[in-house]
């Protein structure tokens, strides 16, 4: 696994800046990536294992995010609720999801425990043979669980709503519990919001299924436009985006044919008047 291809990656589908990484133990060696913007000892990893048959990925805290765990403890009700809507498209994805708070394992995913929270441990796993396949199939699954992990990190992370550029997490030279604001996109809290789509959807177009990978090669891999179901012009100022149920990945051909009317054509209705005309099963109906 390439750590370095992995940052470049992720840093891309999130928009942040993120580093690699790699840790080797006495068993296995993990890679993943760091938010370079929350500097050590008070960050984060997330490190992805292969095994047996298996590629797991966990939320890794630094010696010192006590604070930061504790801002996620504290998270928003529509945070927790984006949480849950993520981890339910991760299980039906095939993924198996452990998490613990302060301790204890949390069996409904749907009622995170209220604050403080002074432990937060989360695994993702996946079982499939792809470790023992070709490096490039074990890079695209390492990419996958890694962005399913972080995407449920970020949803608990103090981001906050706003309309001007997105600033650093946490400065340089400032202490443990020093955050600063991240302000995002109003309606979208675009970065997390989009590769949480992504996470949940896959990559490939909804309603075509053109995958810019399969075409462009690693140029296009994990590239993807992302649709608003509900157009951004009819929310309202305290409109909460739900990832998994609002957005959908869409290539730039059906998206531009999509909004030719107004409102927007449902990706349903598009992939039904594709499937007429070509003969095929349409694509939205599947499950990426």
């Amino acid at each position: 696994m390439n750590e370095i291809k992995l940052a470049e990656t992720l840093s891309a589908r999130f928009r942040l800046d993120l580093t690699g990484c790699s840790v080797s133990t006495k068993d296995n060696l993990s890679c993943g990536v760091r938010a370079t913007d929350i500097p050590s000892p008070n960050g984060f990893m997330i490190l992805v294992t292969p095994g047996w048959k298996s590629i797991e990925a966990d939320f890794v805290p630094d010696t010192y995010a006590g604070e930061l765990v504790r801002a996620m403890g504290e998270s928003l009700p529509h945070a927790r609720q984006t949480f849950c809507s993520l981890a339910e498209a991760f299980n039906t994805m095939g993924n198996r999801i452990v998490l613990r708070i302060n301790g204890s394992v949390i069996s409904t995913l749907s009622d995170l425990p209220p604050a403080p929270w002074s432990k937060f441990q989360l695994n993702v796993r996946k079982l499939t043979d792809v470790t023992n396949g070709d490096e490039a199939t074990l890079q695209v699954c390492t990419e996958e669980i890694a962005t399913a992990c972080l995407a449920l990190v970020l949803t608990l992370l103090p981001l906050e709503e706003d309309d001007t550029v997105a600033i650093p997490l946490y400065e340089s030279g400032l202490p443990e519990g020093a955050c600063t604001k991240v302000t995002v996109n109003r309606y979208e809290r675009s970065p997390v919001n989009r590769a949480a789509c992504i996470a949940a959807h896959g990559s490939a177009c909804y309603i075509c299924g053109f995958d810019f990978g399969v075409f462009y090669g690693s140029l296009g891999q994990g590239y993807i436009e992302v649709h608003h179901r509900i157009p951004v012009s009819k929310m309202g100022g305290n409109y909460i985006v739900d990832p998994v149920r609002d957005l959908v990945p869409l290539c730039a051909n059906c998206h531009a044919t999509v909004h030719r009317t107004d409102p927007p054509l449902e990706p349903d209705a598009l992939a039904a008047i594709i499937a007429k005309i070509t003969g095929s099963s349409p694509s939205g109906s599947v499950t990426c």
